[in-house]
């Protein structure tokens, strides 16, 4: 999966621990317990994310060759979302009313059986549903102690560094101004310097990710 040229936004992480002596087992280990798995509808489910090898996002069976480079690790992490256009259940909710009415010979559904009914017709239509597929490369390298995500949307960069954390024991710090700024000045440094940035950079009032993926 090679970003193209000019048309990629990344955020960049600093590594500031890692979990193991062995690096590359405790990453080979910890993609596959964070690796993206089916969306599970019949428990509520209409999305999931995870981890995903880094030349096909589709394919999520690790293994050295896939993600060792060199000095390289490289992976991806993916987001599927289920969902099914409101005017596609609306029609499918209707012809569902009118058979079950049709069947028990009654004139109209009580407000909570037709919640119910709604809810069992989209749950189906899910199970039928092809997921939106997001997916952004990952590039670690180990001399630096810099991973790269090329995706600067708020939501995929959140889950992205807790998965890291709680499938790799792996903790990251983003090198924007703030994490630099909380990497080398001490308490009442940062709390003055908090003072002179823009609210931007603090994330403040930032207006929603708007980037694709690559």
């Amino acid at each position: 999966m090679q970003p193209q040229p000019n048309t990629v936004s990344y955020t960049v992480y600093e590594v500031t621990a890692t979990s193991g002596t062995d690096l590359q087992v405790a990453v080979l280990q910890g993609l596959v317990r964070g690796r993206i798995t089916r969306i599970d509808v019949d428990v509520g489910h209409d999305k999931a994310a995870g981890f995903a090898t880094w030349d096909d996002p589709l394919d999520t069976d690790f293994s050295p060759e896939k993600v060792f480079f060199g000095s390289l690790i490289l992976f991806s992490y993916r987001t599927d979302k289920l969902a099914v256009p409101s005017s596609t259940l609306k029609l499918y909710v209707r012809q569902r009313v009118a058979q079950n009415l049709a069947a028990t010979r009654r004139e109209k559904l009580p407000k909570k059986e037709r919640d119910e009914l709604a809810e069992q017709v989209k749950t189906e239509l899910l199970r039928r549903a092809v997921p939106t597929i997001g997916a952004w490369s990952v590039i670690w390298d180990q001399e630096t102690g810099r991973i790269r995500l090329h995706t600067t949307s708020t939501a995929a960069n959140d889950d992205f560094v807790a998965r890291l954390r709680d499938a790799l024991g792996v903790e990251v710090r983003p090198l924007n101004t703030v994490g630099v700024m909380e990497s080398r000045l001490g308490e009442g440094e940062l709390d003055q310097a908090y003072h002179l940035l823009p609210t931007s950079f603090l994330g403040i009032g930032e207006a929603p990710d708007t980037d694709g993926e690559v």
